[in-house]
């Protein structure tokens, strides 16, 4: 399975896979062809090509600015998805895998690296992502401002070497470029360790469309979007993500049935103050968002706990 930052919290891992979310990475995302909303913004364009042992980049150094972003994944895992953090002092790629230790025999514990390891990853700039089905690429536009970066698997467990970007540039210069036009806005929004939630605004309808995700709050996000044939609620969603079943007990009413689960779109971490535009293919079906990442304000507890669990309406739905 591949649950972002599942290294980080091992009960996130746990509640995932009771519903078999895993699933949700396996974008599938418009292709990127002349079609695309984004295709008349004039973006410079990166394209990120995933495959079963790395990232291969269209450019290993670009300037600071606003970039359309296209993920294609030539690899055997369908739930791959790509990001880009840029190292602070004293990182570097082999601190964004265990590819390396794996590559030298050394054991790595089942839920991964300790949490503690990755706490810098909450304060350097993470421009965001997305994700891609093999044949179905995905596109997101993010802001690269100049720094020395790596592309991963936007995930500290990921046994995917990270690859080299560097962008030229202030690295506190505001990016400025043409804003895509966005059918639903989703504002990450809370604090460490009192709860976070989505502030959802736009209409959505089946179909491609760009959401424009903005984080509001003081802790990296993912948005993981999921859409069921029946309506949902959030405290349906988090009794079924709390439910284990290996556990024992009664399910909890209403228990979502991950078999009739979809997922139409994947927005992949960013930092605190980042904006990305991802494009998502939803059907007409009620929508969900959540986020998994965990607080270490609140002792590691996933933020769909705190809160961020959002209910969106889907025209015709």
């Amino acid at each position: 399975m591949s649950v972002q930052w599942r290294s980080l919290v091992i009960m996130t891992v746990l509640l995932v896979t009771s519903i078999g979310t895993a699933s949700a990475l396996a974008q599938e995302a418009t292709p990127a062809t002349a079609e695309s909303p984004f295709a008349s913004l004039g973006l410079p364009e990166l394209t990120v090509t995933m495959s079963d042992t790395g990232f291969e980049l269209s450019e290993t150094e670009v300037p600071a600015g606003r970039y359309l972003v296209n993920v294609v994944n030539q690899g055997s895992n369908p739930d791959a998805s790509v990001g880009f953090v840029r190292l602070p002092e004293g990182k570097t790629l082999q601190d964004l895998s265990v590819a390396d230790e794996l590559a030298a025999g050394t054991p790595i514990p089942g839920e991964g690296p300790a949490p503690e390891s990755y706490d810098w990853l909450y304060d350097t700039y993470i421009a965001g992502g997305t994700g891609a089905a093999p044949g179905h690429p995905g596109q997101v536009v993010v802001d690269l401002r100049g720094g020395n970066y790596g592309v991963w698997g936007d995930d500290p467990a990921s046994q995917l070497p990270a690859t080299g970007l560097t962008v030229t540039g202030d690295a506190d210069a505001r990016i400025e470029g043409p804003e895509p036009d966005a059918a639903l806005t989703v504002v990450e929004v809370g604090e460490g360790g009192k709860g976070f939630s989505f502030n959802v605004s736009g209409a959505v309808k089946a179909g491609p469309q760009v959401v424009k995700v903005l984080n509001a709050s003081d802790q990296p996000h993912i948005v993981v979007g999921f859409q069921y044939p029946e309506a949902l609620t959030p405290d349906q969603i988090l009794a079924t993500f709390m439910y284990d079943p290996s556990q024992g007990g009664t399910p909890p009413p209403n228990l979502i049935d991950d078999s009739r689960l979809t997922f139409p779109g994947y927005a992949a971490v960013q930092s605190i103050g980042t904006t990305q535009w991802v494009l998502m293919d939803f059907t007409s079906e009620p929508l969900a968002f959540v986020c998994f990442i965990p607080d270490p304000k609140a002792n590691q507890t996933p933020h769909f706990m705190e809160g961020m669990i959002a209910v969106v309406p889907v025209a015709g739905s």
